[in-house]
């Protein structure tokens, strides 16, 4: 039998699908949906937008009528009884906490949603998307309430795995060839409150690192500003250089009265106190951040702040995303909502400055040496890469020329010599 599979969504979503893929593994996959007997749809609900992108991948496919649509994800939990009556052809309805009866669900079709709660185990894992670089879930959930923010009442409370499981897992992957691991979770500070009774991320890495031997890039991904926790990270990394010097923080906004509507539990002074104490900890750092625009009561003051923030260059990186009006949320229910028209046009306005900032530091990079990791060959001779400050799927890349044959998941030594926009240029050593 054939499968074919459409992911949507974050990578956490990625490694959802992994693991339907894993409970599958005995299916052939097809790339192309008229061959298809079965269609995995994995969908986002989070965002407006991202429904949109969900509901469009189902009507598409729903079009081929020799193959069974199976639909899954956090979408399907947040709204089942309206996909139900827009797509009445779809096979089965998959839950994003019942991915472990994806087989019952090709096999017999019909709804399953009621499942309690749940996170994988390393050996529901062993199908990868990518053979080089890996997304390792360490838990599940949210226990925190931004006021924006539904993915706690889709997802449930925080949960999170073994400690030894998870370092069982990466350890796997790595001897099967894998070269970069990203830990992933809705906020990897959080992780082992529950099972442990404080944060054990730190904890964590070491167990990792200790029980791989061999090198790899070990990446942290979405960390909640927690500064207690981000100096037992900061003090690992310090330890190790398969750690990235990278880390992913979503800051959301700079505005004191903005974080505090966001219900974020943090001010200006603690955003920048973090910074400092990751800079000057460890030099060469890069950090990513997110921050939300036009989110209720937004005045031009705030965006101003925001704005001057972004540009002083102390993050790297900013991903900038315009409000999104989400029901259910009790942002939802705030007066003072900038509309639409200024919303993009506040947005439009911060990724220029963020663009700006990152010229800037891509400037700064000429002439450095850089371990680089091998993502595949543009043109004959010359490769397309990434360097430890850059995380997959999202930031850039540096493309450089070799007079040797690299593959995928190599690590090149590389000089940079320019930029071209957001990306890099150089030549291997």
């Amino acid at each position: 039998m054939k499968l074919g599979v459409i992911n949507l969504g974050c990578p956490k979503n990625t490694v959802d699908t992994e693991v339907m893929m894993s409970y599958l593994r005995d299916f052939t996959l097809t790339q192309n949906p008229s061959e298809a007997d079965y269609i995995l749809i994995n969908t986002c609900g989070f965002l407006r937008a991202s429904r949109l992108e969900s509901s469009k991948a189902i009507s598409d496919m729903l079009k081929n009528k020799k193959c069974k649509v199976i639909v899954a994800g956090c979408f399907v939990t947040k709204e089942l009884k309206k996909l139900k009556k827009q797509f009445k052809a779809v096979y089965a309805w998959v839950g994003v906490n019942d991915i472990s009866n994806i087989r019952k669900a090709v096999e017999h079709g019909g709804v399953y949603v009621n499942s309690a709660p749940c996170v994988y185990k390393s050996t529901e894992h062993v199908t990868l998307l990518n053979s080089y670089s890996a997304y390792v879930k360490i838990s599940d959930g949210c226990n925190h309430r931004c006021s924006f923010c539904v993915i706690p009442s889709i997802k449930g409370k925080y949960r999170s795995r073994k400690t030894e499981d998870i370092a069982g897992e990466v350890s796997a992957l790595v001897d099967s060839g894998v070269s970069e691991i990203n830990l992933i979770s809705q906020d990897l500070t959080y992780y082992g409150r529950d099972n442990y009774g404080r944060s054990s991320i730190a904890r964590l890495m070491k167990a990792i690192l200790k029980k791989t031997k061999k090198f790899f890039w070990l990446r942290l991904l979405y960390l909640y500003p927690d500064f207690a926790a981000i100096k037992g990270i900061v003090s690992v990394m310090a330890s190790d250089k398969r750690v990235c010097r990278y880390l992913d923080i979503p800051f959301q906004h700079i505005s004191n009265g903005i974080l505090k509507s966001m219900k974020r539990g943090y001010l200006r002074h603690d955003v920048e106190g973090i910074i400092h104490h990751i800079k000057s900890a460890i030099p060469g750092v890069h950090l990513r951040t997110s921050f939300i625009t036009g989110y209720p009561g937004e005045t031009q003051a705030d965006f101003e702040e925001l704005k001057q923030f972004i540009g002083c260059g102390y993050v790297e990186k900013s991903g900038i995303f315009g409000y999104s009006d989400e029901p259910g949320t009790h942002a939802y229910t705030l007066k003072n909502k900038p509309g639409q028209a200024i919303i993009k046009k506040r947005q439009k306005s911060l990724a220029a400055v963020a663009a700006k900032v990152c010229y800037t530091i891509n400037a700064g990079e000429t002439g450095k040496t850089k371990k680089v990791l091998v993502i595949g060959e543009r043109a004959k001779g010359i490769y397309m890469g990434r360097t430890g400050e850059n995380a997959p799927d999202i930031d850039n890349y540096i493309l450089f020329n070799s007079g040797k044959s690299h593959k995928p998941g190599d690590f090149v030594t590389v000089k940079v010599t320019g930029y071209e926009k957001f990306d890099l240029l150089g030549a291997a050593i």
